[in-house]
């Protein structure tokens, strides 16, 4: 008889990333669904730390080099890793500079899945907002 784990995240919304990365994680928003044990996911507690915030941190140089450096240098990527990256909390200033940084790339990636951008114009414009992204992360983490 199958065993049903963790029901009261059936069906919620948070974010998730697949356990198998390269250099970068590559985090993103997840709907309501069955979870995988091939793609891990988080679901906030709090909204001083929204989904978009630690998908941004979790997409960044930083988390990367951080988790490849001290937690994990292998191609595998849990649920236990993740738990060990820094959190900082941003303050509101800060917090909105991400969410501006992430509805950038949401537009890019909606723009490409309808078509209206090519592959190439949104891996370019993604490339210039991964580096904002990454100057606002060493910014928050003060390594500027």
């Amino acid at each position: 008889m199958p065993v049903v784990r963790n029901p009261q995240f059936y069906f919620k919304e948070g974010f998730c990333w697949t356990e198998i990365k390269t250099f970068y994680i590559r985090c993103r928003l997840k709907e309501k669904s069955i979870n995988s044990n091939k793609s891990m996911s988080f679901y906030p507690l709090h909204q001083s730390v929204p989904d978009s915030f630690l998908i941004s941190l979790l997409n960044s140089e930083f988390a990367a080099t951080y988790v490849n450096s001290f937690i994990n240098n292998t191609q595998t990527f849990g649920i236990d890793d993740a738990r060990q990256i820094p959190i900082v909390i941003p303050t509101r200033k800060e917090l909105q500079v991400f969410f501006d940084i992430f509805d950038d790339a949401l537009e890019v990636r909606q723009k490409q899945t309808n078509q209206a951008l090519s592959n190439k114009d949104a891996e370019k414009a993604l490339s210039k907002i991964q580096k904002k992204l990454d100057s606002a992360v060493a910014k928050l983490y003060k390594i500027v």
